[in-house]
């Protein structure tokens, strides 16, 4: 029984025109279409480590710095004599005081060249450079070994050398007008 083959045509035309699916597929559509739902928010878990580092981070710090061989221990130089207001100054040497004494002058001198609001502002930051040294002076009184506190003394009274000698440059009539 040799039949001769049907035509591309006849083939199509004999197969049905719609097949029923076993079984509902919509949901397994669905649920593949649709975005993976998250149960919760991960910036609570997120936000709860970031504080734990930083918990764990000021304390390890806190400890070093506090510690008797801490590593500011090494760098920080052993106070032998007692703890005054004039034992804080950078170095103890006359020649650095005449220094610091001879361009603060220049600073008073030049900071009149200057115009009112850029004075007045120059001026508040050094009042505000000023607190913080007595600030700073006075918490020393309370812990004269803390290096933490003599560090910043010196870091403040760097600060304040800093902005006489900027003023100093920046007004030196010899460069021309003031870019302060």
């Amino acid at each position: 029984m040799n039949h001769p083959p049907k035509s591309l045509d006849e083939q199509l035309a004999a197969l049905a025109r719609s097949i029923e699916p076993p079984q509902d597929l919509w949901p397994q559509i669905e649920a593949a279409i649709q975005p993976a739902r998250r149960s919760r928010s991960p910036w609570p878990l997120a936000l709860a480590a970031s504080v734990l580092v930083a918990a764990v981070s000021v304390m390890v710090t806190w400890k070093l710095l506090r510690a008797p061989g801490g590593p500011l221990a090494s760098t920080t130089p052993a106070l032998t004599q007692p703890v005054t207001a004039v034992s804080f100054a950078l170095p103890q040497q006359a020649g650095y005081l005449a220094a610091r004494a001879g361009l603060e002058q220049v600073f008073r001198e030049r900071l009149q060249l200057l115009r009112p609001d850029t004075r007045a502002k120059i001026e508040a930051n050094l009042a505000i450079i000023r607190t913080a040294n007595d600030s700073i002076r006075q918490a020393l009184e309370a812990d004269p070994s803390s290096p933490l506190l003599l560090q910043q003394l010196q870091s403040t009274q760097q600060q304040e050398v800093d902005l006489y000698s900027n003023v100093a440059r920046n007004t030196d009539p010899a460069i021309g007008r003031s870019s302060l």
